[in-house]
């Protein structure tokens, strides 16, 4: 079996600040990009999943992605 670790944070705003962060993620530790983003049929809950490194510490929970979503928000790679 293949266990790849998953960690989940939760971004909530404005659609514009959303849309940049979804646009311009990029996590400084692994260079780890937006995957994919899904929209909850149910809710309209907008999901981002990101592509990290196996080893990247933002994957493990070990530093936070505030930074990067930061970052991204402000348009910034």
């Amino acid at each position: 079996m293949n266990y790849l670790p998953e960690r989940s944070d939760l971004v909530a705003g404005p659609a514009d600040a959303l849309a940049a962060m979804v646009t311009n993620y990029q996590c400084g530790h692994c260079n780890g990009q937006i995957e994919r983003l899904t929209t909850d049929d149910t809710t309209g809950v907008m999901h981002a999943f990101v592509q990290h490194e196996d080893s990247c510490p933002v994957l493990a929970g070990t530093l936070p992605t505030i930074p990067d979503t930061f970052r991204a928000i402000r348009g910034q790679s």
